[in-house]
């Protein structure tokens, strides 16, 4: 087993007595990230305030360094769903306006199609998929000069069905749209890079693959358009208030910040960030490249073994360019063989009439060995 590997599974409590395989769910919190909380506790009991914002600042840093970007291009969000919601509603629309999303993309991104058609009578053109895959020939046939924006996960939260972001980007850009991808199946798990793909906006969270907390958010947006947009709403996060020091601050006029925090409308709330902070650093100190190339090698082990059972059907591709971290099997009796793993303490979802299975770079082929052993068993009985 790599060394780097091997000592992040002797630091994580976890993996003392789980097998976890559902990081497309939520990321187990690691041991460094655990003590990241003890910490945090101490630095603000005594009142150390501003090393507890250097580290929170420092999870932009970081977390542009796995997307490409700068630091000058993230704010924080309360969620991921909140960075589409940023997007959609920076722009105007009029009655011929479109909005382009795959139609079975992760419910965040979806509702915010719908409300734009109900409320704002855009037209919402849902794209189809092919057996679970989605063509890039449906985007190019529903985005024309009228569409607004496209909405697009790089990594589909059911089938793990990883899309071409660059190509479908080029094709929005091509109508004059602007394009907004969704990366918390992604950044973490896959190499992600926002110069090359050329997008405008991507919202993502610091749980899942980055083995964060739940509940707070990382947005995008290209410098090139920070200037450009008005903020669709305001905080003084967002804005230059002036010093604390002033007996008024500047309540007279709005002036918003000069990088992307100016879409920051609410208190970020430092300590989730605070925690965050190491798990960034467990990534980026193996890097985003050996990541992905040890979680497609563990998921090519995973349908190998999966084959070996009877009467199953996969919903994820095996087409190496569509393969993530995620890989759904649809066999009968799912629900029920999940909880029953759990109970083995192996940790897995149900997802569409699949057990959705997700290995991180650090989980071993050992893992995925017990899961098979179990999984002939229970999968053995149910269909007999």
């Amino acid at each position: 087993m790599d060394s780097y590997i091997e000592k992040i599974r002797e630091e994580s409590p976890t993996f003392k007595n789980h097998i976890y395989l559902n990081h497309a769910s939520t990321g187990p919190l690691h041991g460094r990230t655990a003590e990241a909380l003890k910490i945090f506790s101490t630095l603000w009991a005594e009142t150390n305030f501003e090393e507890v914002d250097i580290a929170c600042k420092n999870v932009k840093s970081q977390f542009a360094q796995l997307i490409n970007a700068t630091a000058e291009e993230i704010v924080f969000t309360p969620d991921v769903t909140h960075g589409t919601k940023l997007a959609v509603n920076m722009l105007e629309y009029d009655e011929k306006s479109n909005i382009v999303c795959y139609w079975n993309d992760y419910p965040g991104q979806v509702y915010q199609a719908l409300y734009l058609k109900e409320r704002k009578n855009v037209e919402y053109r849902p794209v189809p998929d092919k057996k679970n895959e989605i063509l890039i020939e449906g985007f190019a046939d529903r985005i024309d000069e009228n569409t607004k924006i496209v909405l697009l996960s790089h990594v589909q939260w059911i089938s793990g069905y990883k899309s071409d972001v660059k190509e479908i980007a080029k094709i929005a850009h091509e109508n004059g749209a602007y394009i907004l991808v969704d990366s918390i199946q992604s950044t973490g798990a896959m190499v992600n890079d926002v110069k090359d793909w050329d997008v405008d906006f991507l919202t993502c969270g610091v749980a899942k693959w980055l083995l964060g907390p739940n509940h707070k958010g990382l947005f995008y947006i290209n410098k090139k358009l920070i200037d450009e947009f008005y903020p669709p709403f305001a905080g003084y996060h967002g804005t230059d208030v002036g010093s604390l020091d002033q007996p008024y601050w500047n309540v007279n006029k709005l002036e918003f910040l000069p990088s992307a925090d100016k879409f920051m409308d609410t208190n970020p709330g430092n300590l989730l960030y605070f925690v965050a902070n190491e798990g960034l650093k467990i990534l980026l100190d193996y890097g985003a490249a050996k990541i992905e190339s040890r979680i497609l090698k563990l998921t090519d082990y995973l349908f190998e073994r999966l084959n070996e059972l009877e009467k199953i059907e996969f919903i994820s591709s095996r087409e190496k360019k569509y393969r993530s971290g995620i890989v759904n099997a649809r066999i009968s009796n799912n629900v029920e063989i999940v909880k029953r793993l759990k109970e083995k303490k192996i940790i897995v979802s149900s997802r569409y009439g699949g057990i959705r299975i997700s290995p991180h770079f650090y989980n071993t082929e050992e893992d995925i060995d017990k899961l098979i052993e179990l999984l002939k068993q229970y999968h053995t009985k149910s269909i007999s």
